[in-house]
C-alpha cells in the first residue's frame, strides 16, 4: 500500500513539475516573441518616417521651378525657339498628348 502511495506522489510531482515547465517555456515564448513585436513595430515606424521624408522629397525634385533652374544652370538648356522645333511622324492631336500618362 505504501509502494503504491509512493508511486502515485511520484507521478503526480513528475506532472505538476513537467507542467511548470511547460508553463515557463510558454511564458519565455511569450517574452521573447513580444521583444520581436516590438523591434519590428520600431523598423515600421522608422520606415513609415523614412517613406515620408523620402515622398516629400520626390515632390520637391519634381517642382517645374528646380527641374528649370536645373536644366538652365548645370545641363545649359534653353528654351527652343518655335521655328527649331521640327515635329517628326506624329499628328497634331499625338504632338499634344506627348508626355501625358494616358
Amino acid at each position: 500500500m505504501r509502494a503504491r502511495f509512493l508511486v502515485l506522489w511520484s507521478v503526480a510531482v513528475f506532472a505538476c513539475a513537467a507542467a511548470f515547465v511547460a508553463h515557463l517555456a510558454l511564458r519565455q515564448n511569450t517574452v521573447q516573441l513580444g521583444y520581436e513585436v516590438g523591434q519590428a513595430r520600431r523598423v515600421q515606424r522608422r520606415l513609415i518616417e523614412q517613406r515620408r521624408l523620402l515622398a516629400i522629397e520626390a515632390a520637391t525634385l519634381r517642382q517645374a521651378e528646380r527641374v528649370e533652374v536645373v536644366a538652365r544652370g548645370r545641363l545649359h538648356m534653353d528654351v527652343p525657339e518655335p521655328a527649331r522645333v521640327v515635329p517628326v511622324g506624329r499628328t497634331r492631336r499625338q504632338a499634344r498628348m506627348a508626355g501625358r500618362v494616358r
